[in-house]
């Protein structure tokens, strides 16, 4: 049985996946197998992975008949596929360094509390020239996971982009697939939430992952429309049923959603804020009468 199950789910990403595909191909560690999943793309894609199908660690290769709709349906149809100890999801319009594999496992492998293990990203654009390196993710950490839900994850998905992160398949028997479907753009934020639990996180010191940044990608897509709020609104009340929060806490909680509402540029604020509880909206409105 191979060591990493690695899950690429495409769609429409012709453009991007020789670079994509070589980047897995390539890695330093090899006891992997690839499973790659197109739900139903427009584009070339297929025809583009079709030439790499001679590889023997992809084991599989699944083209839906029609588009499933959700990135987190494609994710669950690989997640039963996997035959490794641990998954990597690497989104098919990123790039990694050849290193990245070797050290996630590594520290997967010498530390059995880790659940998860992600490395900051560059932030790259439709060329692969870089956009960004966020600088609160230059230093190694490791986190409690039910602290860290109830810390970082209450203001955003910390681990941004899945194409960082390898995890535990065991860890998998946490997480509710059905309830991840509901969402479009922001399960992932859900997914890592419900993961973590009772686990730990490692984020490393060096940079292997570059994240890419294109009209076309689903968190731009997101930020523009303001899924990340309607959708995000849904997980900040799962993580106050599920974890012990303080009353303190969540007023404050709600006050920094409302003041990112009213800080970012959107294509339609009033559809967006008529999708917010009571108390974001009251503080939106203070906020915005006072700044």
């Amino acid at each position: 049985m191979p060591k990493v199950s690695v899950i690429l789910p495409n769609y429409n990403h012709e453009k991007y996946l020789d670079k994509r595909i070589e980047s897995i191909l390539n890695q330093d560690f090899k006891d992997f197998e690839l499973i790659i999943l197109d739900d139903a793309s427009q584009d070339k894609s297929t025809e583009v992975i079709q030439k790499y199908l001679q590889d023997p660690r992809i084991t599989e290769f699944i083209i839906n008949d029609k588009n499933s709709g959700s990135p987190f349906i494609q994710w669950q149809k690989g997640m039963y596929a996997a035959k490794g100890d641990y998954i990597w999801i690497a989104e098919s319009d990123d790039i990694t360094d050849y290193r990245f594999l070797s050290e996630m496992v590594k520290i997967l492998e010498e530390n059995k509390k880790i659940g998860v293990a992600f490395s900051p990203s560059i932030w790259i654009d439709e060329d692969a020239k870089e956009l960004h390196t966020p600088s609160h993710e230059e230093d190694e950490d490791t986190w409690n996971g039910d602290e860290l839900i109830k810390n970082d994850f209450l203001i955003g998905n910390l681990i941004y982009n899945a194409s960082s992160a390898v995890f535990r398949k065991n860890l998998l028997n946490k997480v509710n697939f059905s309830m991840l479907a509901d969402f479009k753009y922001t399960g992932d934020w859900l997914f890592w939430v419900q993961l973590i639990t009772k686990s730990h996180v490692k984020r490393i010191g060096k940079r292997y992952n570059f994240f890419r940044r294109h009209s076309n990608n689903i968190s731009f897509k997101s930020e523009n429309e303001g899924l990340q709020f309607i959708e995000g609104v849904k997980i900040i009340n799962y993580i106050f049923k599920n974890h012990t929060i303080s009353f303190g806490k969540e007023r404050k909680t709600m006050l920094y959603w409302a003041k990112k509402i009213a800080l970012t540029k959107l294509n339609s604020p009033i559809h967006v804020l008529k999708k917010m509880p009571l108390e974001i909206r009251f503080w939106h409105l203070i906020f915005k009468n006072f700044s």
